[in-house]
């Protein structure tokens, strides 16, 4: 299947807005896992090392769930462009 490149200048604030939407989202993905990094501490303590109950469940889910939809979503929409190199 071949590619068709297009050096239409039309398309150019598209690409743009492409490109700095993707900057926005890996951006985001690395701020979700610092926060996660910088908390796990605390997690362990307040939540790992207590009794567990329905509350303990919904909080893993949630917070395990939620960085796992971002990194999938993050791998699956950011657009890559090949260059045909390498």
């Amino acid at each position: 299947m071949q590619s068709l490149l297009s050096n239409d200048p039309a398309w150019w604030p598209v690409i743009n807005a492409s490109l700095v939407n993707s900057y926005f989202e890996v951006a985001a993905c690395a701020a979700v896992m610092y926060d996660w990094g910088l908390t796990f501490g605390q997690e362990v303590e307040l939540v790992w090392r207590q009794r567990w109950s329905l509350m303990t469940v919904l909080y893993l889910i949630a917070r395990y769930g939620g960085i796992g939809f971002v990194v999938i979503n993050l791998l699956i929409n950011v657009p890559t462009i090949w260059t045909g190199t390498g």
